[in-house]
């Protein structure tokens, strides 16, 4: 349960974040979606890649105070790609 609330769940809201921010910008001649797909290509993975070794390198610890890091680690890409549309 603790992998599927810290691997998962943060995998998906970002997944849901670049297909927002690709769907809002097809065809208005933006590059924010194409920005978006490309850091999602990288940022997805590598998150919940990096999620995943952080919760299996604390197994002590209670399931939310592992959490939280969790979120707060995958709200950087969607962060990052909020702020690539404002400018774009």
């Amino acid at each position: 349960m603790r992998y599927i609330i810290g691997v998962l769940i943060p995998i998906l809201l970002q997944s849901f974040v670049v297909f927002i921010v690709i769907a809002m910008n097809t065809g208005n001649g933006s590059w924010a979606g194409l920005a978006a797909f490309l850091l999602g290509m990288f940022a997805i993975p590598a998150t919940g890649i990096a999620n995943f070794f952080y919760i299996r390198a604390r197994k002590d610890r209670q399931t939310f105070s592992v959490m939280w890091p969790c979120f707060l680690m995958a709200l950087i890409m969607p962060i990052i790609v909020l702020l690539l549309v404002i400018i774009g």
